[in-house]
């Protein structure tokens, strides 16, 4: 698409314009230049992506800009046609970039206009043949009028990570399932399958030889292994696929790897030797895996991707589809992988680390993806405190023994080293490799093991100190090891029953005590951990054990990543071998979905997602992580409060009626007498809406095996029906015999409480939103388990006073109001929900009457109030005046300027945070957010009434 019209570009587009005319690169914060860069003093992220940006030939890196001293993340590279690649070089240099992943967006400054190339989406080179075809998604021409919605043209978007908050940019520039990085694993997955379909070869050997492939295919591109090293193995060859299919050919060029790279990378037992000598099947084999097309039917495989360029932890998720229980076959987000590892191996701890002799350990390393990251960030600390040198060999090899993996899965340890053996490659230079002899150290048994974890902690099979434990557990409601198994009776003697046996969990708890004291633990869990009903004790035993210092939380994003089919909600459990003190904090940080989340490229949270608790609260609070997931400290109260009163159990109860869930069918030879329920009439579950209760199209209980029967009292009118759906949809019934199913509960009482039962629904009716809201704080279904289901206990919690008076303030209206009309959707949908649209002026209006109630209810003398604000590119600045006054916009722009560098804070380059600027000025309050309408509800004024009080009380006045 090329824009033609207008004469607005400048506006927001010169900063490119600038590069193509010749002008220069312009002083843009964030904006940084290749040449002449001066790496002193900088992050070693930074540093790294300056250097591949050297190596790829760009003129420049567009970071977000850096925060406080925290690694700034990469946004686009910014090439200049000038610089020597026409359009050809240019496309296989896309190729290049979509491979690697690095940057979601590239610029190209031509004569006259500039390309925009997208790297984290479908591979927009590819055409027909295996040639790349130069194609960018967007061209923008000299003087063209850039439209409201094109925000990737805008500098200060780009600066302050406000583009990724536009839906519309998202979805255009972002696609995790269409970006390199899923669409090789889930080819690799398809060919796997065709090759095991085509019953070629033995499995093990048939897997190996696929595994081989990539690993040569990425020596091959990087000039490790030129056509002379396969020529060696079969007169004539020049490439990998030309000795494939021989199967003598074949096991001499393996031999002659193994002998040179050592490692056992490249070794055959004597069984595959045999096999490989004696094959019919191998040309077959080498030209189905050559010439395997991608699933567009365009380019193949090996021409679509450039392996040289891939990300090593790509290639290690890839090795993880062929272990051998595909249940637990997991693909690992990248950026998932290395939030975790930045939040426990910070630099300082590497510095402490690298000063001892402290090991770190995955426990269930399956291909080794936490190792490979663990390694890069230890050679990226070598390289800063070596005044960026490059490491040889014998500084490479001792790196790779500070990184230790325990594995049950048969195979997992040799794809673990597979990827620690490229991670070392990957650190050098082609021609190191080429010279060296015997590169790879052996890894198996020696720093990789094939154990049970828990049998090799009781066997003491790490011997080093345990610094940092990092990783992802099986997630398995059954204790499937013997280890396991006298783990489990250890524990429960000590702590009591473990929740749903959860193997997750015990996973949890030995691995803290592997820890050298003061030892740091990142561990996925179950969001259970945190909103299953039954892990109250567990949360209280560790909690009370261990200084927990954050718990890192995704139940908001969907699709993280997959076990077998299924997508389990996760949390990240980050804690240090310690007790805690007295008044110790943790952080619960709540992770929203958004466009950067769900295509993988970062996580970003905003600063009203950072919850600070007690860690006496945290210990002992059932309600406080949800009602952190629902706004925080002003939902917890609410909650806690209404929870004070009588429930509608307790009502029911003390008038002996017949309360609960409807009849639940059952499976064949699961049955019980059902005279009151078969050929009786059946209210469809769906006919109980927001409308009430439809009679007109009854079903009938139908003759078949039903679990759990009921009684007939159950279905006697009168009767209220309410349904497990979070909104509460009810009804009065007063008519025939009706039965229903066990998604609706009802309360059955006799014909002389009929006025109580319509009272309820009387109450269900005028109290619905306050109602609605606490279920969304108490349910342990809703979110974590389903959309919006919720639970029959959820429904028999409901507070419900004799007097119907539940003294609610107008806060604590506005609080529950939010709950029903934003929050739920924004847990569930994320960037997709509406409150992330731009706010409208009604929101801002109602924003600004909460906000000065709440700053005039303490300082009424002069009134607070709102004046005239700003829009800027993504942000709004909200002003407001004690007293009269109004605010000067002519310097608009250098406040501008000042406020968004203050915009957004960077914590380390996988997690960006979103601040929330107060400014106080001779009377004066400003408040500088992003634009969309979350920033601007009315329980978020009231937090900033909070925040702002606090402030002034800390000013004197």
């Amino acid at each position: 698409m090329t824009l033609e019209a207008g004469s607005a570009a400048h506006e927001t587009a010169d900063w490119l314009f600038s590069i193509s005319d010749g002008r220069g690169l312009p002083i843009i914060d964030g904006l940084v230049a290749v040449e002449n860069y001066d790496r002193s003093g900088r992050p070693p992220e930074e540093v790294a992506i300056m250097e591949k940006a050297q190596s790829y030939g760009a003129r420049a890196v567009f970071f977000e800009a850096e925060r406080n001293g925290r690694a700034p993340v990469p946004q686009a590279f910014i090439f200049d046609a000038n610089d020597g690649l026409d359009d050809a070089h240019f496309a296989e240099l896309h190729k290049r970039l979509w491979s690697w992943g690095g940057v979601p967006l590239v610029y190209r400054a031509v004569p006259g206009s500039i390309q925009l190339f997208r790297c984290a989406h479908e591979p927009d080179f590819a055409g027909q043949g295996d040639v790349p075809v130069c194609r960018p998604i967007r061209t923008l021409l000299i003087g063209a009028k850039i439209a409201e919605q094109d925000v990737w043209w805008d500098a200060a978007r780009i600066q302050n990570g406000t583009i990724w908050d536009d839906p519309g940019a998202c979805k255009l520039m972002l696609s995790a399932q269409k970006a390199a990085h899923r669409t090789l694993v889930e080819e690799v997955r398809a060919l796997a399958k065709q090759l095991t379909q085509q019953e070629l070869l033995a499995p093990r050997l048939r897997r190996r030889l696929l595994i081989l492939s990539l690993l040569i295919a990425y020596l091959e591109e990087r000039s490790v292994l030129l056509p002379a090293d396969f020529g060696k193995a079969s007169e004539g060859a020049s490439r990998f696929f030309e000795v494939l299919g021989d199967g003598a050919a074949l096991v001499r060029l393996l031999e002659a790897l193994e002998e040179r790279f050592n490692g056992h990378v490249f070794r055959l037992t004597d069984e595959e030797r045999a096999a490989l000598a004696a094959s019919t099947e191998l040309t077959r084999y080498a030209r189905l895996v050559e010439g395997y097309e991608d699933s567009t039917g365009q380019l193949s495989l090996w021409r679509l991707y450039s392996f040289r360029d891939l990300p090593v932890e790509l290639i290690s998720n890839i090795y993880q589809l062929f272990v051998k229980d595909a249940s637990s076959s997991i693909y690992t987000p990248p950026a998932l992988v290395r939030l975790m590892l930045e939040e426990t191996l910070s630099w300082d701890r590497l510095d402490a680390l690298m000063a001892g002799d402290g090991v770190i350990l995955d426990p269930a390393c399956g291909s080794g993806v936490f190792l490979v990251e663990a390694y890069r960030r230890l050679v990226l600390h070598w390289r800063w405190r070596h005044d960026w040198e490059r490491p040889g060999i014998d500084d490479l090899r001792p790196l790779l023994q500070r990184v230790h993996g325990i594995d049950l899965e048969d195979g997992a340890v040799e794809l673990a080293a597979f990827s620690l053996c490229l991670s070392l490659c990957d650190a050098l230079q082609p021609e190191e490799i080429r010279s060296s002899v015997k590169l790879f150290p052996p890894l198996a048994d020696v720093t990789l093991h094939h154990s049970c974890f828990f049998d090799a902690k009781a066997n003491g099979l790490i011997t080093a100190p345990v610094a940092v434990i990092v990783g992802n557990p099986p997630f398995e409601s059954s204790l499937t090891t013997d280890g396991a198994k006298r783990s489990y009776s250890a524990y429960i003697k000590e702590h009591g029953a473990l929740a749903d046996k959860q193997l997750a969990y015990l996973f949890l708890q030995d691995a803290m005590e592997m820890l050298a004291p003061k030892g740091v633990l990142a561990m996925v869990e179950p969001a259970g951990f945190l909103y299953n009903q039954h892990t109250l004790p567990l949360r209280r035993t560790f909690f009370a054990r261990w200084r927990v210092r954050e718990i890192l939380d995704f139940v908001s994003v969907r699709g993280l990543f997959k076990k077998g089919e299924a997508d389990p909600k996760i949390v990240v459990v980050i804690a240090e071998a310690d007790k805690p003190a007295p008044d110790s904090r943790l952080l619960h940080a709540v992770f929203r979905r958004n466009g950067r989340a769900t295509a993988e490229q970062g996580f970003d949270i905003d600063y009203y997602d950072l919850h600070w608790l007690k860690n006496d609260d945290a210990e002992r609070s059932r309600d406080v992580w949800r009602a952190n997931l629902l706004g925080g400290s002003r939902v917890h109260d609410l909650i806690e409060r209404l929870r004070g009163y009588p429930t509608l159990k307790e009502f029911a109860a003390k008038r002996d009626w017949d309360f609960g869930e409807g009849y639940i069918a059952g499976l064949k030879g699961i049955s019980r007498p059902a005279d009151h329920l078969i050929g009786k009439p059946l209210l469809p579950t769906s006919a109980l809406s927001e409308n009430g209760l439809d009679t007109i199209f009854l079903d009938t209980v139908p003759d078949r095996p039903i679990k759990d029967t009921k009684t007939a009292r159950r279905f006697t009118p009168p009767f209220l029906l309410i349904k497990e759906h979070e909104n509460l949809h009810h009804g009065l019934w007063n008519g025939h015999y009706l039965t229903y199913k066990h998604e609706i509960v009802g309360l059955a009482a006799p014909k002389a409480d009929l006025p109580q039962l319509a009272a309820i629904e009387t109450w269900l009716e005028r109290e619905g939103t306050v109602l609605r809201a606490y279920v969304a704080g108490i349910s342990a279904r809703l979110f974590t388990q389903r959309a919006t289901a919720i639970l029959s206990a959820d429904i028999f919690a409901l507070p419900y006073p004799e007097d119907e008076d539940l003294d609610l303030s107008q806060n604590e209206r506005i609080i529950a109001e939010d709950i029903i009309a934003h929050q739920r959707d924004f847990i569930r949908l994320g960037t997709a929900a509406p409150v992330m649209r731009v706010a409208p002026a009604e929101a801002l209006d109602a924003f600004d009457e909460v906000f000065t109630n709440q700053i005039n209810a303490v300082y009424s003398r002069k009134p607070l109030r709102a004046v005239e604000f700003q829009h800027w590119s993504g942000t709004i600045c909200k002003a407001y005046a004690f007293g009269d006054g109004s605010v000067d916009w002519s310097g608009a722009d250098e406040l501008r300027n000042r406020l968004d560098d203050l915009l957004y804070e960077r914590r380390g380059s996988g997690l960006t945070v979103t601040r929330i600027t107060r400014l106080y000025d001779k009377g004066f309050v400003f408040l500088l957010k992003p634009d969309r309408h979350r920033f601007w509800t009315r329980s978020i004024a009231l937090r900033d009434g909070d925040d702002v009080l606090a402030d002034l009380r800390t000013q004197g006045f």
